[in-house]
């Protein structure tokens, strides 16, 4: 087997898994150019077409990352046909089970799986906690307003003090939450590595309160006082 021919074939699997989506979406080649298009990464509609009619010999990184965005899938999903068959050949001549190559595509410690200490699956590991804590901080404080809202709506007096403190449990448990989330940022910057960046209901906990106020930590200089 030469390169070209799994270029071809992993071609192949790009063009049947754009057709597919496209036509699942009801969308047109036209549809979809234009929406490339309105991401800032024209892909004609010729382009297309030759790609779903397996007249392209090849597909660049660019196109498949736009062509997924607007299909509304991950990338990944248009490589690895996962449901669809059971193996894959992920490299030229090398075939593993779908549930392999997903793992190695995106870098998934198997379960019950701890990654070495200082290693890249290490630093994607230390990514996905931070990801799970964030998700989980925004669900508690989405949870505890929804309390609170309902809180104000209640006449009686004895219900909505049972209301109020769920609220102030909820309050207790978000503010848990994120002393966490500061804690675990911090650590992460101790180790060398950059915390993601946070949404925006969650950037103020990267403010440090110094001697000129309240400052990002990025705006931070090593020897400024803290």
């Amino acid at each position: 087997m030469t390169q070209p021919d799994w270029q071809a074939r992993l071609t192949a699997r790009v063009s049947d898994a754009v057709r597919r989506f496209r036509t699942e979406r009801g969308m047109s080649a036209q549809d979809v150019a234009d929406a490339c298009a309105a991401l800032g990464h024209p892909i004609p509609r010729t382009v297309i077409s030759n790609l779903e009619n397996g007249r392209r010999s090849g597909v660049d990184l660019s196109e498949v990352l736009v062509l997924a965005k607007v299909l509304g899938v991950p990338p990944i999903a248009l490589l690895i046909p996962a449901g669809r068959v059971g193996s894959v050949e992920i490299l030229p001549g090398q075939e593993m089970p779908t549930s392999d190559a997903l793992e190695w595509f995106s870098a998934e410690i198997p379960f019950g799986d701890e990654p070495e200490p200082d290693t890249l699956d290490a630093r994607f590991d230390e990514v996905r906690k931070h990801a799970q804590a964030v998700r989980s901080l925004l669900k508690s404080m989405e949870v505890a307003d929804e309390y609170r809202r309902g809180a104000a709506l209640i006449r009686d007096p004895e219900r909505r003090a049972g209301n109020l403190e769920w609220v102030a449990k909820l309050d207790s448990h978000v503010g848990e939450a994120t002393r966490e989330l500061q804690d675990y940022r911090a650590e992460m910057r101790e180790r060398g590595l950059e915390p993601p960046t946070l949404p925006e209901a969650l950037d103020h906990l990267d403010l440090v309160e110094t001697e000129d106020g309240w400052v990002s930590v990025h705006d931070l200089r090593p020897d400024d006082p803290t």
